[in-house]
């Protein structure tokens, strides 16, 4: 990477027309009209014929990124989770190219929606690319602090007429190894088909965690890592995942029992789906419940890490995702 800018906007959870988050002015503003929490970066990894566009706002003197070479550039996607401090990488732009403007999005040709001229939002872009990486939602969980980044909307750490400051080459070695890493779980080539948000398919809110298919294996994976967690520390299982409990274990030994509902993931980062039963069952503070939570579930050695009600709220957000609607049936009159 000898050229190399970072840009920074909204937080959104997949972009592609999503709602954007953020404190900035032209999200605050749009939050007052009709597109409430609409941004321009609301279309950013959005591949129309083939490309990736970007929307950045603008900087000093109401300007974009602009180079006098302009082509060949990675630029590397920041936001702020507005939940949380700190800034995530959301995704980077390989090869990209700078325009110079904002310009009006291209037709989508060949596309049966022609999603960019009958979209309700008049979004803008000023860099395109063949090649974009999006790091998905659950992927960043990593974020970092630096007093430039802050305060700036972007800034060019390498490349040509760009002054090579120690504060610049430090963050470009921070962010260079960040992408190293996220590099194996960023999504190439994003697109609604390969990286679907989960709330576009209210009939399976899990599919955003894989497959049918994959996700039984990561559960077997799992239950098999904490039964074998338990049993080093002489414990008697009682299966009772059959039993619509709350639970799906009930581990034993002497005197001390504990109601244990496992879950997993394929990846190395935490993340659940708790179903009505279950928060019910372990987040009324019982304190013989606990919530088990395995990482890298399908490697060789899956990581597992025990929470009691306390500790779950503690450690994570538990968001309402899914709303069941059913008729309100009136009471029969006497």
């Amino acid at each position: 990477m000898k050229k190399v800018l970072w840009v920074k906007f909204g937080w959104s959870e997949y972009y592609r027309g999503e709602p954007v988050d953020g404190n900035f002015g032209w999200l605050n503003e749009a939050r007052g009209g009709e597109k409430e929490g609409m941004g321009h970066e609301a279309f950013n990894f959005m591949p129309v014929n083939g490309t990736y566009y970007c929307y950045v706002p603008p900087q000093a003197k109401n300007s974009p990124p602009w180079n006098e070479d302009n082509t060949g550039w990675t630029v590397i996607c920041l936001a702020k989770n507005p939940k949380h401090t700190g800034i995530h990488i959301v995704g980077w732009y390989e090869d990209a190219t700078l325009i110079g403007s904002w310009q009006k999005p291209p037709t989508a040709e060949g596309r049966g929606d022609a999603h960019a001229e009958s979209s309700p939002y008049d979004w803008s872009y000023c860099i395109e690319s063949k090649s974009a990486f999006f790091v998905p939602p659950d992927q960043r969980t990593n974020p970092f602090s630096n007093p430039s980044v802050r305060q700036g909307k972007y800034s060019f750490l390498s490349g040509p007429n760009v002054k090579q400051k120690d504060a610049k080459a430090q963050l470009l070695a921070l962010l260079r190894n960040r992408l190293k890493k996220l590099r194996p779980v960023a999504v190439h080539q994003p697109s609604e088909e390969v990286v679907p948000d989960p709330e576009l398919d209210p009939a399976d809110p899990l599919c955003g965690f894989g497959t049918p298919e994959v996700r039984k294996r990561v559960e077997q994976a799992a239950e098999k890592a904490v039964i074998a967690y338990y049993s080093k520390k002489k414990y008697r299982c009682t299966d009772v995942t059959k039993v619509k409990c709350g639970y799906d274990f009930l581990f034993q030994r002497g005197e001390v029992a504990l109601r244990v509902e496992v879950k997993g993931t394929s990846s190395e980062n935490a993340g659940f789906f708790l179903t009505r039963n279950e928060h019910d069952a372990g987040l009324n503070m019982d304190p013989t419940w606990r919530l088990a939570m395995v990482t890298r579930a399908l490697s060789g050695e899956p990581n597992v890490q025990i929470f009691d009600a306390k500790q779950l709220r503690n450690a994570f957000d538990l968001t309402p995702y899914v709303y069941l609607g059913r008729p309100v049936v009136e009471p029969k009159s006497k």
